[in-house]
Formats: structure tokens, sequence, C-alpha cells
């Protein structure tokens, strides 16, 4: 059996059969089956009122073995959620991952320097993977020279981001659908051609990458 095509973050339950997808599990919102693997957070956009309960939610769900990773989570300037309660909530979330020595999967819109600097303040050391990351090289090797890595989207099939693709560490990067319905094998195609790389190769090299940021062994 091949090692499959990981799908690092997405909100679909269906999959390609030769797809080991990680589900993105909204605290309060959905139910985990008994099979799946997930991430779980409190996304910015869905800060609750019942923020106690939220949480009591959150701490409960990444207690289950199949929860392993912290996300998404981050800081959104373009959502309506109060800036300050986005911040309280994200250090929250950090606090979480040391306890529970679990990687954080960050959404971020315009709010890159802050939340490296948050993961600084609170000597954060665990990896951390800025999930759907669409930005320039300048702002990618920042992020890289900080020691995190990057999971790319869809938005990799407009060609916008190949000079990243030819750039960026294989060793430091991942591959996601996140909630769109583009086939993560049509992803891991255009990337592989883009950088010239045979699928094999990539598929190895994101398995490696998987095993060593989230400690799960995939079996082939």
């Amino acid at each position: 059996m091949s090692l499959p095509f990981l799908d690092i973050h997405t909100h679909h339950t269906f999959q390609h059969p030769d797809t080991l997808r990680i589900l993105n599990h909204i605290i309060g919102r959905e139910v985990m089956d008994k099979e799946s693997l997930y991430t779980a957070g409190i996304h910015p956009w869905y800060i609750a009122p019942e923020l106690n309960t939220q949480w009591q939610l959150l701490e409960a769900a990444v207690e289950n073995p199949q929860v392993i990773g912290i996300g998404e989570c981050g800081l959104d300037k373009l959502c309506e959620t109060d800036w300050n309660l986005q911040v309280e909530v994200f250090e929250s979330q950090i606090h979480l991952a040391k306890r529970q020595h679990k990687p954080l999967l960050i959404h971020s819109v315009r709010a890159y320097q802050e939340i490296s600097q948050l993961l600084r303040k609170h000597q954060f050391h665990l990896p951390v993977i800025f999930h759907g990351f669409n930005k320039n090289i300048k702002l990618a090797k920042q992020l890289l020279d900080a020691g995190y890595y990057l999971s790319l989207g869809a938005d990799i099939l407009d060609g916008r981001q190949d000079a990243l693709i030819a750039e960026i560490p294989l060793d430091r990067v991942f591959l996601e659908t996140d909630d769109k319905t583009t086939d993560i094998v049509a992803i891991f195609s255009y990337f592989c051609a883009a950088r010239k790389l045979p699928l094999d190769v990539l598929k190895q090299q994101l398995t490696d990458n998987f095993e060593q940021v989230f400690n799960y062994r995939i079996e082939e």
C-alpha cells in the first residue's frame, strides 16, 4: 500500500480513497466520529458568548487521542470579534497546547507579526503551522526563519505561488484543502509540477513532516 495524499486541514468529511485527512473540529458545533484525526480549537470567528462553556468543551476535546493538534486558532483583523478578546483566547490556546504538548494550527488574517510576537512572548517551542498560507515570499521566509511550518492550499493552482513552491524547504511544508472543494490530489499534482518533483518523493516528505510534527505514525 502506498503512502496517502495527506490533507493537513480540511472541513470536509468526504475524501479521496487514498487520502489521510485531518478534520477541523469546530468546538460546540460538530461531533467527532470515532475514526478520524482532528485538530480542535476556538477560531476567532467563532468565539462564543458562553466562552467558559466553549473552553470546557475544548479542554475535554483535546484529551481525545484523535485530536492531534490545537487549532485552527489565531487572530483575524477582518472579523467582528473584539481584538482584545481574540488575543485572550489565542493566548489561552497557546498555554493549552503547551500543557498538552500538541502543535498549533494557526489562522491569521493580517496578523502574522502579532501572532509571532505572542508565540515568542509565551516561549512556545512546539511546532506551529500557518495554514492556508498565500502571502509573499518575504513573509514566508520570516515565518520559516522563525522555525514555523507553512501549509499551502488550493490557492496555489492560480500560479501566483510558484516562486514560493520553488523555494520553500520541503521539510517545512504541508498541503491542505481547507473549505475548498478542490481535491487534495490536484493540489499535490500542481505542487509536484511546479517544483519538478516526483509525486512519491513529495508524499514521503509530507508524511515525514507529519509524523515529526504530530508525533503520529502513518501506517502504509
